[in-house]
């Protein structure tokens, strides 16, 4: 087992006994990655608040066999985004951004574009003069390009003619 560092971007939490968590990040470097902290539940954790949904924190974890969980053993927080508190369309937004990139990734299938935009994103939103819903469809593309769904909206899908008239 070989102790991996990585930027991270806190997806989803999970309880998994009385003191431990479960945590789905999306790191630049691996992509997805589901671990297990030991100790994430108490109140002075190592942890402390670095697994807050949508935070950015620096991690260290070691890669266990395939099949099992990583195993969390360090978690600081690197940013996190005030605007995302302060404005609730904003943060139902930035709450879609992590359940897209949990859902439609799948583990250790890393796309640094799509980290970067995910990040930008959830930092432009809440800001003024930036439409959410704009913001979430630039986004949206780039999932869908870097994913490999992007749809072909300038000619036909099936033969790839582009004179559609």
């Amino acid at each position: 087992m070989a102790a991996e560092k990585a930027l991270a971007l806190v997806l989803r939490t999970t309880d998994w006994s009385e003191t431990s968590r479960i945590a789905t990040l999306w790191t630049r470097e691996f992509g997805k990655v589901r671990v297990l902290a030991k100790g994430g539940r108490r109140l002075k954790s190592n942890f402390e608040s670095a697994l807050d949904l949508l935070t950015v924190c620096s991690i260290v974890f070691l890669r266990k066999s395939s099949g099992s969980l990583d195993l969390l053993t360090e978690a600081q927080v690197a940013r996190r985004f005030p605007r995302l508190t302060a404005d609730l369309s904003a943060l139902y937004a930035g709450y879609y951004i992590a359940e897209l990139l949990s859902d439609l990734s799948e583990d250790y299938d890393p796309h640094p574009r799509l980290f970067d935009e995910a990040l930008e994103t959830l930092q432009d939103l809440g800001s003024p003069g930036v439409a959410a819903s704009q913001r979430l469809a630039r986004f949206e593309v780039v999932l869908l390009q870097e994913l490999g769904y992007r749809p072909v909206l300038d000619a036909c899908a099936a033969c790839g003619r582009r004179d559609l008239e």
